[in-house]
């Protein structure tokens, strides 16, 4: 697949990134919002699990676009206090999207995304309230690995400054409280609850389960990491037919936002791992054996 010059930091995009046209949304956007496509499907985490590459991957496909600037909007999260109106002025007209699936026999998909919408504890009900028809994609990571690389992620960004073991041990004084303000605020945003979230964040059947809840099961894709690396054909096939899409043959599979890390001492994996016993037997369960993040595996 041709490759085409685009930006998302330092990494260059492939061609189908030109459909997110860097630049902010225009007075004209605004005024057309009205005329503008809602997104049909999100990708709404989980963070540091490769959810910037498999958006990309989904774009490659000639019916899937993203919004106008970049792969996340960001209203469910740290920009609720915009009207609907904003949000909908950052994607494509519907009436391009008609006229393409009108001629191509297959729906035109619009998404975003976000990694914090998983794990936020209000967003799943935004989401159904905005788009109750939507379909959602959660990319699911080794909840120690995660954790480990979101530290990183964060020292990296200039946000953290203890070190890993003081992280976590830090984490619940850190984040108490914050979820009772979200949700009494609707436009606060929690500083903490973003960036020091390391283990709270791999506690992923609570968090699917709300939009399971919201949404119903069938709206909801939940996909294992490790298999988008393994075989990323096969995974990103199973997320075209989840679209509705026939599967688009062809493509490359470059790895987007990848940082080398430390897997950290085996002391602080352990601290790690115990936290996730009862969490990833949830998640086994509720995916039917499907996603199994067991550490003695």
């Amino acid at each position: 697949m041709a490759h085409g010059r685009g930006s998302l930091g330092k990494f260059s995009l492939p061609t189908p990134a030109r459909k997110l046209i860097r630049a902010t949304t225009t007075t004209a956007t605004r005024v057309s919002a009205a005329k503008r496509a809602l997104p049909n499907f999100l990708i709404v985490g989980a963070q540091r699990a490769g959810t910037t590459s498999l958006f990309y991957y989904l774009l490659a496909h000639p019916n899937v676009f993203g919004p106008i600037r970049n792969k996340g909007v960001h209203w469910y999260d740290s920009g609720f206090g915009h009207p609907p109106a904003w949000y909908r002025s950052h994607f494509p007209l519907q009436a391009t999207l008609d006229e393409l699936a009108q001629r191509t026999g297959e729906p035109a998909m619009v998404g975003e995304g976000s990694p914090y919408y998983l794990y936020h504890p209000q967003i799943a009900a935004r989401i159904a309230g905005m788009l109750p028809n939507t379909k959602v994609i959660a990319l699911l990571r080794d909840p120690v690995d995660r954790a480990i690389s979101h530290h990183q992620h964060e020292l990296a960004r200039g946000f953290e400054t203890l070190p890993l073991a003081e992280a976590i041990a830090a984490e619940e004084s850190r984040l108490e409280g914050e979820h009772t303000k979200m949700a009494a605020d609707p436009t606060y945003v929690s500083f903490n609850d973003m960036h020091f979230s390391y283990a709270a964040r791999g506690r992923y059947a609570e968090q699917l389960e709300r939009y399971h809840h919201h949404l119903g099961r069938d709206q909801v894709l939940a996909l294992d990491q490790r298999l988008l690396l393994s075989e990323p054909e096969k995974t990103v096939h199973r997320a075209f037919e989840f679209l509705g899409l026939t599967p688009h043959d062809g493509a490359e599979y470059p790895t987007y936002n990848k940082r080398e890390y430390d897997k950290g001492d085996a002391e602080v994996r352990a601290t790690l791992a115990d936290k996730f016993v009862e969490p990833n037997q949830a998640l086994a369960q509720l995916t039917n054996g499907e996603i199994s993040f067991d550490q003695a595996e």
